[in-house]
């Protein structure tokens, strides 16, 4: 087995809001360009468990856990780790388009530049490179200096992810990426999903059973705070081990 098979693995991991309990004693593993779909009714802990993957939870004055996160074999809540080094490797798009208020090129470029990328032709490069990643360029090649908010929401959505592809992390979350899309728009985002895996170990946030079914490859079945079932998609939705992940995939639960 090589020495870091996957690039994310969880150890015992429960984190809390204040008092409140959100995650209890999670253990599971993300392998290397697969997409892993965590799935639950809401209020379950999917984002929070996303968030703890690279530290956005640190934002919460209240959050506290216990238990390892490991990337590459190193934990990141470990003593010395650079959360800004972290973020570079672990990628983020999250439910709602945000693309920055300047112009398409600039929110490519915008996490190059803060890494020390200068080089003008290294830039075009970078901007190209990940505007095809994410199925954009074409739509977009010949207006890289218009608004980024100018355009429609499934591009927004396209252009966040061509913008977290811009610094090649290894690593991609994704939480609820096409639920605030149109139905056209959603189909392209799960096109280049699965597209994406190739070269990116995914991890998708989603309620949507069917969307789980039809991109990724493992699944995690959360509820309350529980990891219920973790397994091949597949099999988890078509032979569910949990009385409770049968009862969320037929619908009787969230």
């Amino acid at each position: 087995m090589p020495e870091y098979e996957h690039n994310i693995e969880v150890h015992g991991l429960s984190t809390w809001f204040g008092k409140k309990h959100i995650l209890k004693d999670i253990t599971c593993y993300f392998r290397d360009n697969t997409v892993t779909a965590i799935m639950g009714p809401s209020g379950c802990g999917k984002s929070t468990l996303l968030r703890t993957l690279n530290r956005l939870n640190d934002l919460v004055p209240s959050f506290r856990r216990k238990g390892e996160v490991l990337f590459k074999g190193t934990d990141i809540y470990g003593v010395g780790t650079s959360v800004y080094d972290l973020r570079k490797h672990i990628g983020m798009v999250f439910q709602k388009p945000n693309p920055f208020p300047m112009s398409v090129f600039d929110n490519v470029t915008y996490g190059p530049k803060l890494h020390g990328v200068k080089d003008e032709d290294e830039l075009n490069k970078i901007v190209e490179t990940s505007l095809r990643k994410a199925a954009l360029w074409d739509e977009v090649k010949d207006e890289l200096q218009s608004p980024a908010p100018n355009l429609s929401g499934g591009q927004q959505q396209r252009l966040c992810i061509a913008r977290a592809l811009s610094v090649d992390p290894p690593v991609l979350l994704m939480d609820e990426p096409v639920s605030a899309l149109d139905p056209i728009s959603a189909a392209k985002i799960e096109e280049l999903i699965i597209e994406l895996k190739q070269d990116y170990t995914i991890i998708l946030v989603t309620h949507n059973v069917q969307q789980a079914f039809r991109v990724s490859d493992q699944a995690a079945f959360l509820y309350l705070g529980e990891l219920v079932e973790f397994d091949e998609t597949k099999r988890i939705l078509e032979a569910p081990a949990d009385s409770r992940t049968e009862a969320f995939i037929t619908g009787r639960i969230g």
